[in-house]
């Protein structure tokens, strides 16, 4: 039986890409005001964004084989390229 909605795959995705909307954000002015203006704040903005990614790659990829690693990694390894980038913006 195939999965309806492959939740680690979307986790995985997810993951990634609000570490690259953090990054652009920062570094590209215009995008965050962009953000702040459609959403009223550009955190809710980058939320919204990750949230229809997440459900769309959940849905899109119905594979029967788990990523549970794949997420897990994903999860962490965003979180230190965004704790890094922002260690790296404030020393340079």
């Amino acid at each position: 039986m195939k999965r309806k909605f492959n939740f680690y795959l979307g986790a995985a995705v997810s993951a990634w890409l609000l570490a690259i909307l953090v990054i652009v954000a920062e570094l590209a002015p215009p995008f965050k005001t962009l953000l702040q203006t459609l959403f009223g704040h550009h955190w809710i903005g980058k939320a919204v964004i990750v949230a229809l990614v997440f459900v769309a790659a959940g849905f899109l990829v119905k594979e029967k084989k788990s990523h549970e690693k794949l997420a897990w990694y994903s999860a962490v390894g965003s979180m230190a390229v965004i704790f890094l980038f922002y260690v790296i913006e404030f020393l340079a």
